[in-house]
């Protein structure tokens, strides 16, 4: 029993261990998809708030056009980037209050619900 004990708190001890990770994200608008045109939330920032209803950014008009890099999504609902600049094709969701602090998809649009 002594040998199982031990072995136990060992493994809750490399549980506790803290793990590194990315930047906390700054986004402070209500119910914004916040995006960054570099990984772990840095470098310039470009937002986009539905002003009613849910809404299509278009990245490309914007100049955001496979810029974006990471990702934060401040609203309760998902968010999702696509391919297309109209929010056509397969999705690439980023779920309420998450990010992604590390994106390699070739963005041109994102669906931003309200």
């Amino acid at each position: 029993m002594k040998k199982i004990a031990v072995l136990l708190c060992a493994l809750a001890g490399l549980a506790v261990t803290p793990a590194a990770h990315a930047a906390v994200p700054d986004c402070p608008f209500t119910d914004a998809f916040c995006a960054w045109d570099q990984t772990n939330y840095e470098g310039q920032r470009f937002n986009a708030v539905p002003l009613g209803s849910s809404v299509c950014v278009d990245l490309v008009d914007h100049g955001w056009g496979d810029r974006i890099r990471s990702a934060y999504n401040n609203s309760t609902k998902t968010a999702s980037l696509f391919a297309s600049d109209d929010c056509t094709g397969r999705p690439y969701p980023i779920d309420g209050k998450t990010g992604q602090a590390d994106i390699t998809f070739p963005a041109k649009s994102v669906f931003v619900q309200r």
